[in-house]
């Protein structure tokens, strides 16, 4: 094409040209710059008031070509999860390509945009007036709960924890320790006596000059 260009622009034309994807001819002769083989073929391809057209061939490969043969796996992208579907913690429920869905309340999203639970609960996709371009995917904590809830208000926290109606478990539990602050705890106890034995046998024997 670029070939094709330079030989037209070096043609000399008798009246107006123009030199585009359309090139109007309008002239008789061939400018004398131009080998007389070249001359000799274009006088018989360009008359005047005829166009010359330039056309664009495809670069692409078509059928038998083992570049047109790849073709990759789904990656199973979309929902997960419905609205009112209960989840537990960790499980995915929107898979995605960019942040199409935004995480909202008890939920978050992953390094490949996968938004997932970070509370037990039933799946809620919502809007928020204070972010009104985005949205959002969130976990209510009750069936009835409705999201967003109130940015004047604390958030809903849920700590995993139950009423112990026995009052011999209830007070087992409120004087349990776990096992590294039992084991911790046996040591510094430890520590401290040994270092008070110490001090003490300091102050009670008298320093010996030589």
């Amino acid at each position: 094409m670029s070939f094709v260009r330079k030989l037209v622009g070096r043609l000399a034309f008798g009246g107006a040209s123009t030199v585009s994807r359309n090139v109007s001819i309008i002239g008789g002769m061939l400018s004398h710059s131009v080998s007389r083989s070249v001359r000799n073929h274009l006088s018989l391809q360009l008359q005047p008031g005829s166009q010359l057209q330039f056309v664009r061939y495809a670069t692409k490969k078509a059928a038998s070509s083992r570049t047109n043969d790849y073709n990759s796996k789904g990656k199973r992208l979309g929902l997960k999860k419905a609205e009112g579907s209960e989840v537990k913690t960790g499980q995915i429920i929107f898979r995605q390509r960019g942040t199409k869905w935004f995480p909202g309340e008890n939920a978050s999203i992953g390094r490949d945009h996968t938004v997932f639970a970070l509370e037990p609960g039933f799946v809620r996709y919502y809007r928020d007036p204070f972010h009104p371009e985005r949205r959002l995917i969130g976990v209510a904590l009750y069936p009835d709960m409705r999201l967003p809830t109130s940015h004047w208000q604390p958030r809903l926290r849920r700590f995993g924890r139950l009423p112990i109606s026995d009052p011999v478990e209830a007070e087992k539990e409120r004087t349990r320790i776990s096992r590294k602050e039992y084991y911790g705890w046996l040591k510094k106890d430890e520590r401290m006596a040994k270092r008070m034995a110490d001090s003490k046998k300091g102050a009670t024997q008298p320093e010996q000059y030589e």
